[in-house]
Parts: structure tokens; C-alpha cells; sequence
């Protein structure tokens, strides 16, 4: 195949124009709390009412981060003079004068919850009724969900991450002891629907893999059939849904299950991105033990992406050539390429392209 589109992941490109996730629901709390996103420092509390904020992370006067200040009611005081900010940023006091200066607002950021994520917007603010709204992920806080969830500061750019989780044909190689699904050996049909991406695979009856088997209430030999159907909704996530069918069901045992896996990306500091994952089984209370199995068993798999991730990343940067060598495509990169092509004309739209 000739050289795919590139992805700019030495440089910014991430559209503004979109909803991200700014943090996990239980992180945002009365007390602030730091965070970079699209490489600007964001502080994000909850007012006493509960109703979450964003603020610009920098006082006016003298640039101290509002994160190590503290929350009064529905505002933030500023740790170094006391100035105070509301949740629209506006300043409502200075404490040594009874005039508030000119220039002396901050930037608000519109936020959205969804299950246990909150959502932020960081572009045009007359842009977001022309977007689609945050990805509904309302079954992370459903009781008949069972969900694992964990959160990694990844040293590389969002997009190798993207990439990664929409061509499993990795599994067999870089996760050959974890994962030990290997029979990722062909190449799944990906289609692409407007800016949304699917990829859709059947498999014959194997042994599922130890991440999710556990949950399931199957031993990691009991051969089962699976169909697994990825979809990405918004450059900010996808998800990955294992629909997995038990041809051998012990009598009135139930034998369709679904695990749906969210794989959630937010740039950070240029280089940096913010990955959260979730691993969701449509049963409800799993068993404690059957859990902390997958969640220790998805952790260990999922270090090898982020070293590896890590690794190219820090590679590319430091070699002179950049990512400016040519990169060839392979058959199996459908999905990828889509995801190049999404991007690409998202920037477009807000007329911008890939910066080296």
C-alpha cells in the first residue's frame, strides 16, 4: 500500500471543535483539581451544590495556579491574594480594593456528565450546537453493568493510542501471554459511516481470553464463540464489544454475554495523553474476586501497549528524520486509516492542518 495519510502525532493535532473527557465523574470534588488538557492548564471542581467546572488553571494578576487554591460555595479563591472566581470565570472580589480591574476574567468551559465520565469542550463555544453531544456512556454507572476501570498518563500522542485499540491484530504478538486471544490471524471488515468507524470479526469457538473469561464465569479452557464489533463514535473514544456465545451451556444456564470495552483518549501536554479504559459486563454484581482477575489481568496487558506506545513515540521524537520517513500501510490498517481520515478533515473544518 502507499504511504497513509499522516497523523501529525510529533505536533498538535487534535481538533478543538469536540467534546473530550475531561476526568472521571469521582474526580472532580470540592477540592480542585490540576489537570492539562489540549496542552492548556484546566482546573476542575464541584461547587456545594455538586454541579462540576472548568476553569483556566491561572489567576490574572500573577499567573498562580487556581488548582492549589481552595472552593467557597460556588467559587475559587485564588491561593496567592485571595482574588475570587465563579463558575462562568468571572471575577466577583478582590480582597485588598472594591474595583475588580479590567481583564481580570478567566475562561469557563462548558462541561457534560455522562455515566462516570465528564465530558468537557474546549473550541468555539458557537461551535457546540453544530457537533454531536457527548458519547452517551450511561451504562458505566448502570447497576446492571459490572464495570472495571482504570486510568493511565501515556507518554505518547492520542492518536498512536486510537489506532492501537481499533486493529487487534496486534493481540496475537504484543499480547501473546496476556491477552492469549490468538486468533486474530485475519483481517476484520471495517466500515465507515460519516465520522463514525466500525470493524466487525466472528471467530470460531475458543478459549476466551483470561481478561474477561473470569467474569463470565468461564474457566480460561472452556471454548467459546465470539464476535467482536468495534465502534468508534467520536475521535474522543471507542469501544470494543466482545458478544460472546456459549455453545455448551450447562441446563438454565445463561449463555449470551456481552463485555464492552471503552478505550477513552484526551491530549494532555504535547506528547502526553490522558487514557482512560473501562471493561463493562452486561451481568450485574460479579463476583469481587472475578473482577480484581480482570482487572489485574487487563492492567498487565495493557502495560505492554503503554510501554510500547512509549517507546515509538520517544523513538520518533529523537530521530532526526521525525515521522517525515515514509510509513508503508499493511491490509489489516483499515481502520487506522480511517481514523487518519476522520482527523484530517476535522482539522480541515476548522482550517487547520497536520503541524510537524
Amino acid at each position: 500500500m502507499s504511504q497513509r495519510i499522516r497523523n501529525g502525532f510529533l505536533g498538535d493535532n487534535y481538533p478543538r471543535n469536540m467534546w473530550w473527557v475531561a476526568a472521571k465523574a469521582d474526580e472532580i470534588t470540592t477540592t480542585p483539581l490540576a489537570r492539562w488538557i489540549l496542552e492548556l492548564p484546566v482546573v476542575l471542581y464541584r461547587t456545594e451544590n455538586g454541579d462540576p467546572v472548568a476553569l483556566d488553571d491561572r489567576c490574572p494578576h500573577r499567573w498562580a495556579p487556581l488548582s492549589e487554591g481552595r472552593v467557597d460555595g460556588e467559587q475559587i479563591v485564588c491561593p496567592y491574594h485571595g482574588m475570587r472566581f465563579g463558575a462562568d470565570g468571572g471575577c466577583q472580589l478582590v480582597p485588598t480594593q472594591t474595583n475588580i480591574p479590567a481583564g481580570s476574567d478567566i475562561a469557563s468551559y462548558p462541561l457534560r456528565e455522562s455515566g462516570a465520565f465528564v465530558w468537557i469542550w474546549m473550541g468555539d463555544p458557537a461551535e457546540i450546537d453544530n457537533h454531536e453531544p457527548p458519547v452517551d456512556m450511561g451504562y458505566t454507572a448502570d447497576p446492571d453493568w459490572s464495570v472495571v476501570s482504570g486510568y493511565y498518563d501515556v507518554a505518547c500522542n492520542w492518536v498512536l493510542i486510537r489506532e492501537n485499540v481499533l486493529d487487534l491484530t496486534h493481540l496475537p504478538f504484543l499480547h501473546a501471554t496476556t491477552f492469549k486471544q490468538n486468533d486474530w490471524d485475519s483481517i476484520p471488515k471495517s466500515t465507515i459511516d460519516g465520522d463514525v468507524i466500525t470493524y466487525r470479526q466472528s471467530f470460531d469457538p475458543a478459549p476466551l481470553s483470561p481478561l474477561f473469561c473470569h467474569a463470565m464465569g468461564f474457566s480460561e479452557t472452556k471454548p467459546v464463540a465470539r464476535t467482536q464489533v468495534g465502534t468508534m463514535p467520536s475521535l474522543a473514544v471507542s469501544f470494543s464489544d466482545w458478544h460472546v456465545t456459549d455453545p455448551e451451556p450447562a441446563p438454565g444456564a445463561r449463555d449470551e454475554f456481552l463485555m464492552r470495552g471503552c478505550h477513552i483518549v484526551t491530549p494532555g501536554l504535547r506528547g502526553r495523553t490522558h487514557y482512560y479504559w473501562a471493561a463493562a459486563f452486561d451481568i450485574p454484581e460479579v463476583d469481587e474476586h472475578a473482577i480484581e482477575l480482570s482487572r489485574r489481568n487487563v492492567i498487565e496487558a495493557f502495560d505492554e501497549d503503554k510501554h510500547l506506545l512509549e517507546r515509538l513515540q520517544s523513538q520518533v521524537e529523537l530521530d532526526p528524520r521525525g515521522d517525515e520517513t515514509a510509513e508503508i500501510g499493511l491490509a489489516a490498517d483499515g481502520a487506522g486509516l480511517r481514523v487518519r481520515q476522520v482527523l484530517q478533515r476535522r482539522l480541515e473544518a476548522e482550517g487547520r492542518g497536520f503541524e510537524s
